[in-house]
């Protein structure tokens, strides 16, 4: 429900939000080259949705399929972020990932150091909802994603007391990382 209103998110605020999809997946066929290949277009997307007047840009996977391969989330984020840094229009829109490949505290913290305002899970969300079914107890599948995202934000606020960051926004593509 959240992801929807993101997407329609013009008709909410009379205008004063955009958000555009830069959809992060590309024909199965176009092979090993397909990577670099979909990252410059990725780039070159961003900044035109940015020129366009959106200043909300979903980096999503959710296209995925048979046919369709995704970019990693991280490195599609990555590269998108990094050049509107350089073209000087990063302070001008959010970046939000929708992607399959978050599921545990450690994918949502190097997605947030990497430039990412928001994520959403959508899979580990759908799971969460499905398998809820099999779980003693009367736990709703609004209770467990509730408590997964709970988990998640605990988790999130444990790794950045111990960098010693206070904000989310001081987080964020601050890129805090070591190998």
């Amino acid at each position: 429900a959240g992801m929807a209103k993101l997407r329609d998110i013009e008709q909410h605020t009379q205008g004063k939000f955009k958000s555009a999809v830069i959809d992060i997946t590309y024909p199965l066929d176009w092979g090993r080259e397909g990577v670099e290949a979909k990252l410059a277009s990725l780039c070159a997307q961003a900044v035109d949705a940015i020129k366009g007047g959106a200043n909300i840009l979903i980096i999503s996977d959710r296209a995925v399929s048979a046919t369709q391969v995704a970019i990693p989330a991280l490195l599609a984020l990555s590269a998108i972020h990094q050049h509107l840094v350089r073209e000087g229009l990063r302070t001008t829109a959010g970046l939000v990932v929708e992607t399959g490949t978050a599921r545990e505290v450690h994918h949502f913290a190097v997605l947030a150091g990497y430039g990412a305002e928001a994520v959403h899970p959508y899979l580990a969300m759908e799971t969460l909802a499905d398998m809820h079914k099999d779980m003693s107890g009367d736990l709703s599948p609004e209770k467990a994603i509730y408590n997964y995202v709970k988990a998640i934000g605990k988790g999130l606020s444990k790794i950045m007391s111990k960098m010693g960051v206070s904000t989310y926004m001081s987080y964020c593509g601050a890129q805090l990382f070591e190998a």
